[in-house]
Formats: C-alpha cells, structure tokens, sequence
C-alpha cells in the first residue's frame, strides 16, 4: 500500500509541477506576442474575402467589398465570405514569435510580395489542420502555434514564388476575419444558460449514428478519422473500442425508446462491436477471462467491457451479455487489494502485477458498481464502496492533496452511481471540491477570441481540449445527482449546474452538425462526430464516447435537478 501511494504521489505532484512551468510558458508567450494582438486595426472600408470550396478543397477567391454580390458565378461550390475584422504586424524576429501569434480559428496572414499578395485565411488553415502544429513542448504537453512552413508553402504556390523567396522577402501582416456562409441556418439554440433534454436527446442520437457508420461487419470502429479528408488514420486500443460500444449501445437503447427509425441500425452496430470484444479479444487469464492480447492484458479492458456489456444486457439488446459481464467481473474481483486499490496488469497465466496505471482504478469500480446493478451481487458493490474510499482517501494523502486534483472522471461516476446502495459523505465532498477545482479554471467567452466559454484551460493562448470537458462532466453529473440526494448546500448545487450547463453547451456547439461542411471531403461522414478540439479536427471515438455519456446522465437527472 505504501508503495502505491508513493507512486501515486510522485505522479500527481509531477504533474502539477509541469502544470504550473506551463502556464509560466503561456504567460512569457502571452506577453512576447500581446502587442501585435493589441495592434489590430479595422480596415478603412468593408474587405470580404470570397472562397468557392468544393470537397474540402479551395476551387475559386476573390475580393469583394460586400457579400450582395455574387463573385466566383462561373465556379461550381459553395460560396463562403471571410470578413476582414483586423489587420496587424506580425512579430517576425523569430519563427516561435511568428507561430504563436495568430489566434487559432480565427487568424490567418496576408503575404505581399512583388505587388501580389496572397490570403492565407483561417478556413485555409483549418482545412489544411495548421493551427496547434508549430512547435510542441513536449515537457509540458503543450503544442501550439501554427504551421508556419505550411503558410509559406500555400502563400508561395498563389504567389507562383519559391517557399525560400517567400520566408526572405515576402511582408507578413494577421488578418482576423469572420465567416459567413449565405443560406446556412443560424446556430444552434442552446437555451441561454440553461441545457434542454433536446439538446442532449439530440447530441445522443447524432453522435450514435456517427459511430454506427464506421462500425464494419467485423464489429471493429473507425478508431481515428481525419475529419477535413475523411481519412481514417493508424490505430486502435482496446478500452477505447470498449468504451465506444458502451455508448453506442446507450444510444441504440434511447433510440428504441423514442421510436427512431434508425433504431435497428444503431442496435445492430453496438452488437457487431460487442461480438467483436466476445470473440476475438476476449481470453483466458488463469481460471477468468480477460480481455486483450499478449502475455499482459490491463484491467483498463476488462473494466469498460464489463461496462459495455452490461449496458447491452440491461437496455436489452442482447440479455445473454449479462454472464460475460458477471465473468470479468470475478476477474476484476481477483485482481482487487485489500486496501481497495486494484493491480492493474495480469498475465495469461493469472498472475497478477500490483502496478497502477493512469484511469484503470475508476474504471474497475464502476465496472463493479454496473455489475452489481445488473446481477445484484454483493460482492461487486462492495468492491465499489471499497475502491471509492481508497481513491477518495489515502491514496491522496500528499502534500498539496487538498488544493490540486488530476483527472478523477471515473472515480467520481462511481461514487455517485453508487449513492443510493452505498453513500460516502468523504467521497462526495472530494468530488465537490475536484468540481470546485474544475470550475476555477473553467474559461468563460470574454477570457479568449475562440469558442471557450465551458472549456477548460489555463489561458487563451492553448486551444481548450473538449475530451477533458466531456470526461468530467460525466463525473460533475454523477456528483451533482449524489449532492442533490445528499441535501448539499443549495449555492453549492447552483453553481456545479450552471459550470454543468455551459460545458454540455460548448461540447454541442462542437460536435460536427453542418457549420463547417464546405472545409470537409465528405461532410455527411463527420455529422456527430466530435474533434478534439475547436481546431483539431481528429474524430477519435473516445472523444464520442466521453461526450455522448455525458449527455446520457444528463438525460437521467430529474427534470427538477438540470
């Protein structure tokens, strides 16, 4: 035991040590490029900037001074206007000055160079994933900036210039703009503060349908999708298929209930995925079964198979999951310490391995706590309670414990899931507290140019992740049901709902649903799908999951409690 919160300790303070370097990075960057971001100008007369695009690709530009008119006619496409909202000077001294200093999403560059002048605009750069690919700090886990070689090449090839003529002669200014795309419907309506059961219902049911398309008949995802070309990239991982089945049999099982008629697909493609982890990733570890390949296998598989398959069995797509779920779960049983804390690896051979890896622990409770809901198994819910109270307990008795929280998403589903059969006061008031965390570094519109109101983040120069924001609504959901059932203070409850309200708000204004058709090679594959971030357009299927689960607890709250 003391081993394990050593390490434990070691982890969480190594993180919080690079955690504070960063936003010291971010303040020194912040101050190196502020004066050319102050120095925006407005230009003397309206300038919009009209693009034809077609399949994800440029096909026609021109310049108009107003978006009544109708350029590029004789060029097939859709007709997008950039407006020019700012111009400024670029601080060029160095090539890391240059990369940060455009706003991601909304800064592109004007290059001049021998009377021509070239638009390297924003929908350039976000059909080309520029932004956040400049320079990478790898310490720290940060990667910023834009593609600066990437624009010298674009600018170059409009310029009919050699990249070298372009890095050495060419003047650079930013340019802000705004989009406007004729005839596209406004966006979304999300209730001002509140999140309607629309919303979610309708965040559910897309995001399903986007998972169900890249399931094959094999039962295997498209784990990872470039959404601008629609290519599906290298990859897999096995808890990640696992997680991406749970939702979407979450989704089929809402769609047999609101009578959707897409129901049956959806149905279909969650069973496909589960025999996928039934048949070809499911072996023998000792006496119990396991999932993955290799000598080793991770409790991480087997906890979010459970998971999965338990929803399968419980929403009734397939009840005969249920004694494959009760079978992994001894296994997970097995592998549990006295203390609580589970060790994480095992081996063919049913050897177990006391070594803890980030997640797993939260993982193989609430797989417990599933498999106890399911089959009523005392065993299972008194693993939960006991792994709940370990996490929530010692194993954050550090330094500092009390004022910096890591990534605890699955512990606190667990402590809330498991209120009502076996409530813990300490548990709840950590989750309370992590929330409280969250919301201290939770942005808000006026704190970045980018859509960052709900995000999580330590300033505007880093582009918010929106999988940290789906992973901890799903536990801040999970806290704020268990508090409600606790009587917690009412002001307390106030204010996880309305930080709950603003992150569900942003992860739907993400997920892909129309607004950005005309910079994607098949837009209609991406509808549901959910980026990594305002500007990294990668669709991986946890980053579905993790959303779309989240929108699921959302739904089962009270009407009362939302």
């Amino acid at each position: 035991m003391k081993d394990s919160v050593c390490y434990r300790a070691r982890v969480q303070s190594s993180t919080f040590v690079r955690v504070i370097a960063a936003f010291a990075l971010a303040l020194v960057v912040a101050w190196m490029v502020g004066c050319s971001v102050s120095t925006l100008r407005a230009p003397t007369e309206p300038m919009f900037i009209a693009s034809k695009w077609k399949d994800g690709k440029l096909v026609g530009r021109t310049i108009t001074k107003n978006t009544e008119n109708a350029p590029l006619e004789d060029v097939s496409g859709t007709l997008v206007f950039e407006r020019v909202v700012g111009e400024s000077w670029l601080p060029t001294f160095s090539d890391l000055a240059t990369s940060v200093s455009l706003v991601p999403a909304h800064d592109g560059m004007r290059v001049d160079l021998d009377g021509k002048t070239a638009w390297v605009t924003a929908d350039d750069l976000l059909s080309r994933q520029a932004y956040d690919h400049g320079v990478s700090f790898d310490e720290f886990g940060l990667t910023m900036g834009v593609d600066l070689p990437m624009i010298v090449a674009v600018a170059a090839e409009r310029l009919a210039k050699s990249p070298l003529e372009v890095r050495d002669h060419a003047k650079m200014r930013r340019i802000r703009t705004e989009r406007v795309v004729p005839g596209t419907p406004p966006p979304r309506p999300l209730d001002g503060p509140s999140f309607a059961r629309e919303n979610a219902t309708r965040f559910i049911l897309e995001g399903g349908r986007y998972l169900a398309r890249g399931v094959a008949n094999d039962g295997r995802f498209r784990y990872l999708v470039n959404a601008p070309t629609n290519q599906t990239l290298g990859g897999y991982d096995w808890p990640r298929h696992a997680g991406a089945t749970y939702f979407l049999a979450q989704s089929a099982g809402l769609a047999r209930k609101l009578g959707e008629r897409d129901a049956q697909t959806l149905s279909g493609a969650a069973l496909r995925a589960a025999n996928m982890l039934r048949t070809q990733a499911m072996n023998k570890c000792g006496e119990h079964r396991c999932i993955g390949e290799g000598d080793v296998l991770e409790i991480g598989s087997a906890a979010l198979t459970t998971i999965a398959f338990v929803e399968i069995a419980s929403n009734g797509l397939d009840t005969s999951y249920g004694a494959l779920a009760r079978d992994l779960g001894e296994l997970i049983l097995s592998l549990q310490r006295p203390d609580g804390e589970f060790m994480h690896e095992v081996r063919r051979d049913g050897t177990a391995i006391d070594m803890q890896l980030p997640y797993f622990s939260g993982e193989a409770a609430l797989a417990l706590a599933r498999a106890n809901a399911l089959t009523s198994d005392a065993r299972y819910l008194e693993g939960a309670k006991k792994s709940v109270a370990y996490l929530t307990g010692p194993g954050w008795h550090f330094f500092g414990n009390r004022y910096y929280f890591a990534e605890e998403h699955w512990t606190c589903q667990v402590a809330g899931e498991i209120w009502d059969r076996a409530p813990n006061p300490e548990a709840l008031d950590f989750c309370l507290r992590w929330q409280a965390f969250n919301r201290s570094v939770q942005l808000r519109a006026k704190d970045c140019v980018t859509d960052c109101d709900g995000a999580l983040g330590v300033g505007p120069l880093v582009t918010p992740r929106f999988t940290p924001v789906a992973s901890r609504c799903e536990a801040g959901i999970a806290t704020l049901d268990a508090a409600t059932k606790a009587h917690a203070d009412p002001a307390e409850l106030a204010r996880l709902r309305e930080q709950l309200r603003r992150s569900l708000a942003l992860l739907a204004r993400q997920q892909f649903h129309g607004q950005l058709d005309h910079l994607m090679a098949d837009a209609d594959a991406m509808h549901g799908g959910m980026p990594g971030s305002e500007v990294d357009w990668q669709i991986r299927i946890d980053y579905v999951q993790h959303a779309g689960s989240a929108m699921m607890r959302w739904l089962a709250l009270p009407s009362s409690d939302m």
